[in-house]
């Protein structure tokens, strides 16, 4: 096999030499001479030793011009000679990059586009593939022993994840031995670029373990990657890693995948965020959607049109259909129009979906294509239940004023449905209420509820713990030593503070301390929009404050600056109305999977007159979305996390089949099996790959994953949830390789383009037959002129620098006597010659010339 075959036509030049050979036989004259005699007899003497000599030295020149030729045309294969006197191994290491970066076009296959990146494929990932496809057949055709590993980073990231990393697992290929046909590479042929944010980290850490546990005569790491600035711009940790692979004695190769011909800055748009306002999601109510949309380009981008289309899962969805993408009904919505995004600024736009079905429903929208596709969609669910029961208790007055401002707003009657139905009970159901009781209740609002039992902080506390909402308002009959004791900061955590005794500013407005946004007021949603002047005339008289340790203990928190706080304390406070001098009015803080809404003042009209103003109506509104959306599942899950679906016993059986996503139909059905009293089933990519399952490039992309659980009535339900990117890799902009090669110093390391594998230094250095080659060419340039001195005639020197002639005699002690004469040129001296005689005649002026 040649690497150019077409200079292979110059085998041609073997004849040369001998074409010399045969010309110089026909040059010579036939001579009459006396002494011929003796030359015929001295020639049959020698006459097979002669030939011998020409011959050995013909065929030298024959493998000269043989070998030259050989060289030129770069003759390779010589395997199965060079393992036999035992040639040297090589190891190559490439770290594969998958991320989802590696999905950007870089050759759209248009008519200016040159043949090799056409050839290569359209994406960075496309030309990967085939960098290591033209590596895999110029090692096959090489003299050397090649053993190859493959490794994407995407395998890599997740074995390292685990307890116990191990490169052989993270492996595509490992240290496999490079054959003539290159098979062991169809299966890494079939893959396709991950849907994960990966790091390169990883997968060059596991290498370099390999590299130094493997032994071979010589190593060499390659790393394929787009190198965009999110890895490169600052890679000292790559630097880190890649210096153990150095120090293991690989030499290090980069292969720029990404790299184009005059390409420009490619124009990306994400999606980065698709999340439904937090709030009720009741059927029946319009649901508010936020959609957030980036440009990653340094142009602006105009006029961007996203398509949102609303997938129903309703009553008749009960299977999953496999010869589709998605089982639910697909309805689509109005396009929403965005004007302008600057370039590298993102830009949220909200619109309302509506359903009137209740369960699980999906939200999808897509952007139009550019540079990288996968980015370009995104769903997410929100489950939607029927009208849920509110409790509402007040302790104040007979009247329960407070009772009726939360009912009111809650339940305005008419035709506007919120999604909540109170319930308004008496101060004395606390006293033996139940988690049971409690249960039933999406959300629990207290008023002014003067002391509590430790049974009902007991059944308060489970609750908000299992994901209920607690509200409270504190008015004047709140007793601070009881609270204090059983719900307080540092107590129970159901309050995010001590309480301390009320402030009284008098009836006067103008002495009253103004009401004024929080620092995390953006969850109030309009009311953060409309600015403090909202609330001119809002007037709070009397409040309770924190106390002070607790206060002071909540600015540190509130300001990121460290202090002891107990560990029983609540966290994640956030304040959403404060005074001017910001003391907290009213927060918002996790506990457990619940939310707990904790307004410092009351609602009966002696503290202030907020009940009275529209802005309490949206403050109310919007808490009671925050704790209705606690307890709700999540939205999304990301892709690379695990999978899970509830199976309780007493509803369904142990047994659901998984439809991951995909663009086209079919997809993939993959059954799975509870544990015996287990409640719930988990499928974890990672566990897929430590034992190479099936199943796992689809569970890896994004979209909709259709559950299907069958319940112990018989019927199959359909429950779908949505599989998001991990936001990260959409930003295409790309460092130099001077900048790489820059930043990676004091590494050596060399730049490759795609197509340069087989190039001096892209595969393993110069084939070892090559040099035998060589090798055997000097050998024999040396053989052919000692041949050709041995075949020729050369006259031993003298004292006097003449040599002797045939008789001992010197040329000058020769007479003229003893010299040959002519035969006479007369007719009548003419002799005739037969042709046994005129044949030796020649052989002897053959060999007379050649002594000459």
């Amino acid at each position: 096999m040649f690497l150019y075959p077409v200079l292979s036509i110059g085998f041609a030049f073997v004849a040369v030499p001998l074409l010399v050979h045969l010309i110089n036989l026909l040059r010579h004259r036939r001579t009459k001479w006396a002494a011929m005699d003796f030359l015929l007899a001295s020639y049959r003497k020698q006459r097979r030793w002669i030939v011998l000599r020409q011959l050995l030295l013909l065929l030298s020149r024959l493998a000269v011009a043989a070998l030259l030729i050989a060289l030129l045309a770069g003759l390779v294969g010589g395997r199965e000679w060079i393992a036999a006197i035992g040639g040297q191994t090589t190891h190559h290491v490439i770290v594969l990059d998958d991320s989802y970066s590696m999905q950007q076009s870089v050759s759209r296959g248009g008519a200016n586009d040159d043949e090799e990146s056409q050839a290569s494929g359209n994406t960075a990932y496309d030309r990967a593939l085939a960098s290591v496809a033209a590596l895999v057949k110029r090692l096959a055709a090489d003299g050397n022993n090649h053993t190859l590993t493959v490794m994407r980073a995407s395998r890599a990231a997740m074995v390292a994840s685990g307890d116990n990393a191990s490169a052989d697992v993270a492996a595509d290929l490992s240290a496999q031995t490079v054959t003539q046909d290159g098979r062991q590479i169809d299966r890494l042929m079939a893959t396709r670029a991950s849907s994960l944010r990966t790091d390169l980290v990883p997968a060059i850490d596991l290498a370099s373990d390999l590299i130094a546990a493997t032994t071979a005569d010589s190593q060499t790491l390659y790393v394929v990657s787009d190198f965009t600035q999110r890895d490169w711009a600052s890679p000292r940790r790559l630097a880190e890693a890649l210096e153990s692979a150095d120090q293991a004695g690989a030499d290090i190769r980069m292969i720029d995948c990404a790299s184009n011909r005059g390409d420009t800055t490619n124009r990306n748009l994400a999606i980065t965020d698709l999340t439904p306002s937090p709030d009720v999601w009741v059927a029946g109510v319009p649901v508010v959607v936020n959609v957030t949309v980036k440009n990653y380009s340094q142009r602006e981008a105009t006029n961007v049109a996203l398509s949102a289309s609303v997938i129903t899962y309703g009553d008749d969805v009960q299977t999953a259909d496999p010869t589709v993408t998605v089982s639910g009904e697909v309805q689509n919505l109005p396009v929403i129009l965005i004007d302008s995004i600057p370039g590298g600024q993102q830009l949220t736009k909200s619109f309302q979906i509506f359903v009137n079905e209740v369960g699980t429903h999906v939200v999808k929208v897509e952007l139009p294509s550019d540079a990288l596709e996968i980015d370009n969609s995104r769903v997410c669910t929100i489950p939607l239940a029927d009208a849920q029961r509110v409790l509402v208790i007040d302790g104040g007055d007979a009247d329960a004023i407070g009772a009726y401002h939360v009912a009111s707003v809650l339940d305005p009657g008419s035709q506007v449905r919120i999604g909540a139905i109170p319930e308004v009970q008496p101060v004395t159901m606390l006293r033996d209420v139940t988690v049971e009781q409690l249960a039933r209740y999406r959300a629990v609002y207290l008023i002014d509820v003067p002391q509590l039992s430790r049974r009902a902080v007991d059944s308060l506390t489970q609750y908000v713990q299992n994901g209920g909402g607690l509200g409270w308002f504190l008015g004047k009959n709140v007793d601070a030593e009881n609270y204090n004791q059983l719900v307080g900061g540092v107590a129970g955590g159901l309050l995010p503070f001590n309480i301390a005794p009320t402030l009284n500013f008098g009836t006067d407005s103008e002495e009253s301390p103004k009401l004024v946004l929080g620092d995390d007021a953006q969850l109030l949603g309009p009311i953060a929009t409309a600015g403090n002047g909202i609330f001119g005339l809002v007037n709070i008289r009397q409040q309770w404050i924190p106390a002070v340790p607790a206060m002071e203990e909540l600015r540190n928190e509130l300001s990121g600056e460290d202090s002891e706080v107990d560990e029983n304390q609540p966290s994640n406070v956030r304040t959403l109305l404060a005074r001017e001098d910001e003391t907290p009015v009213a927060t918002l803080h996790t506990f457990g999977r619940g939310r707990v809404v904790t307004v410092a003042t009351g609602l009966d009209g002696s503290w202030n007159n907020w009940p009275g103003d529209p802005t309490f109506v949206v403050f109310l509104l919007q808490s009671n979305a925050m704790l209705f959306s606690g307890a709700a599942p999540p939205t999304s899950r990301l892709v690379d996390s695990v999978a899970s679906v509830d199976i309780p016993g007493e509803s369904y059986l142990p047994s659901v089949v998984l439809l991951p996503p995909a663009k086209e139909p079919p997809r993939l059905e993959i059954e799975l099996e509870a544990e015996a009293n287990a409640s719930s089933i988990e499928i974890s990519p990672r566990e897929l790959i430590v034992a190479d399952q099936a199943g796992l490039d689809e569970l890896l992309m994004p979209g909709t994953i259709e559950w299907q659980r069958t319940g112990v009535d018989g019927q199959t339900t359909v429950l779908p949830v949505a599989s998001v990117l991990n936001v990260g890799e959409s930003d295409l902009a790309r460092v130099s390789n001077a900048e790489v090669i820059r930043d990676l110093l004091p590494l050596e390391v060399e730049f490759l383009s795609p197509g340069d594998w087989g190039e001096p230094g892209g595969g393993g250095g110069m084939s070892t037959f090559l040099l035998i080659l060589l090798a055997l060419l000097a050998l024999m340039l040396a053989v052919e002129q000692a041949l050709a001195a041995w075949a020729s005639y050369h006259v031993r020197p003298t004292a006097d620098g003449s040599g002797p002639n045939r008789t001992g005699r010197t040329r000058r002690e020769t007479s003229v006597s003893e010299m040959p004469r002519p035969a006479p040129r007369g007719r009548s001296r003419k002799r005739t010659v037969s042709a046994e005689n005129r044949h030796e005649h020649e052989a002897g002026s053959t060999s007379a010339g050649a002594s000459r």
